[in-house]
């Protein structure tokens, strides 16, 4: 194992955490305990904890030990390239589908991210519209998703629902297709970063703890060109989710291969 004795620390508390040594919600020993398991000095492993509390390992309370945090790795978000539709509209996650919003949507203008404002084609530094909620299961007290749509101004002139406190059976798809006569496609981009301070809040994860963010964009054809109507950005712990889909095979992978196949 190589790297600083912090680092050795981290890594080893880490596994044994991974490895259910310490359960959800278990104090860990004390610095001097630890300090003698490791043979490494008590400052090193303070700095090892609060190493593993970035990361969303731990909980870290004045004057009481570090506990473990609950970490449901097995809540797995599938995502599998389909789009569905229920009574309520389109939907992109089996696992979500009954999922709603967790506290009072919101809606408003907002200069967005410089990849949106590029996706919209929208000025960098100019406003957009942007509708933002927050999702979980049924009875959840605390968002497992945030997820906000983006819409040039332009479009919410010119289809004025889209921008309504209730934009009606179907949601801002269904205004779209109606407005253009024509059906949707969508483009996802999954990407990882640290969380804004806003998302830490909501979604209840540490800074230092990654989050997944699905980018999602809405498309359209108008005047016989494909343009980006909405970008959607649904944002989720990396902690509790994982992406998982088909490997599908290519007409080149066909199975069984022609003779003379490698």
């Amino acid at each position: 194992m190589t790297g600083t004795a912090q680092d050795r620390v981290a890594e080893q508390l880490r596994r044994a955490i991974e490895a259910g040594d310490y359960a959800a919600g278990e104090s860990l020993p004390s610095g001097e305990k630890l300090a003698d398991e490791y043979g490494v000095h008590r400052n090193t492993v303070q700095k090892a904890v609060r190493q593993l509390a970035g990361e969303g390992y731990l909980t870290l309370t004045r004057r009481h030990p570090p506990k473990v945090r609950d970490r449901p790795r097995h809540l797995t978000l599938v995502r599998d390239r389909s789009v569905y539709r229920d009574d309520l509209g389109y939907f992109f996650d089996r696992n979500a589908q009954d999922w709603r919003a967790v506290g009072p949507p919101t809606r408003g203008v907002v200069v967005p991210p410089e990849h949106v404002s590029d996706l919209l084609s929208v000025p960098r530094g100019q406003d957009v519209f942007f509708r933002d909620r927050k999702m979980g299961p049924p009875g959840a007290k605390t968002a497992l998703q945030v997820a906000t749509s983006y819409l040039s101004m332009a479009l919410i002139a010119e289809i004025p629902a889209l921008g309504a406190e209730s934009t009606g059976p179907g949601g801002i798809y269904d205004r779209l297709e109606e407005h253009f006569r024509c059906a949707l496609g969508w483009q996802e981009t999954i990407s990882a970063r640290q969380p804004t301070s806003d998302e830490q809040s909501a979604l209840h994860v540490p800074a230092l703890s990654p989050v997944l963010v699905v980018t999602r964009e809405a498309r359209i054809q108008r005047d016989g060109e494909t343009v980006v109507a909405e970008v959607n950005e649904t944002r989720m712990s990396a902690a509790q989710f994982a992406v998982s889909y088909a490997v599908r095979r290519d007409a080149s992978a066909a199975w069984p291969r022609g003779e003379g196949a490698a």
